[in-house]
């Protein structure tokens, strides 16, 4: 082989390399930016559903969401979840990793919106740096916050 070829050989290796390297970063990056994704639209979707179910009588289906524990809420809404310390947990599809939004049908005051939420989900993996606080506030807004609370 003459050096012009050789040279031709080691330049598109380099160049089959790189183009791999970014390709590699790329779909990383599409990963992480589709699990946030799924963790916003998952946590938005249940509380979409509490507030549905919040609004309907009890003897069609309602919830009494200061009564009634995130546990129960769920189960009148037909989410496989399991207990945690402070409410529900309810696996994410379509995330990566293990994420899962833990779900509280409590009063909690949030200081950076100053509202008084009625139930909260708090979406998390274990791939991402911030959590995801979806909640449903007094007047029935769903809002959505980002961030490590």
């Amino acid at each position: 082989m003459g050096q012009q070829q050789l040279l031709l050989l080691v330049l598109s290796t380099v160049i089959v390399g790189l183009a791999t390297v970014a390709g590699i970063q790329a779909f990383s990056e599409n990963q992480k930016q589709a699990t946030q994704d799924a963790l916003v639209q998952r946590g938005t979707t249940i509380m979409a559903d509490i507030k549905g179910a919040a609004a309907k009588p009890s003897q069609l289906g309602g919830v009494n969401l200061s009564n009634d524990g995130a546990d129960t809420v769920l189960d009148g809404l037909g989410y496989d979840h399991s207990s945690s310390n402070n409410g529900a947990s309810v696996d994410v599809d379509g995330a990566s990793g293990d994420a899962s939004c833990e779900v509280s049908t409590t009063k909690n005051t949030r200081e950076s919106s100053g509202s008084n939420g009625v139930a909260e989900a708090s979406c998390d993996s274990p791939d991402l740096s911030q959590t995801i606080h979806v909640y449903l506030d007094g007047n029935g807004d769903i809002n959505t916050q980002f961030g490590s609370f």
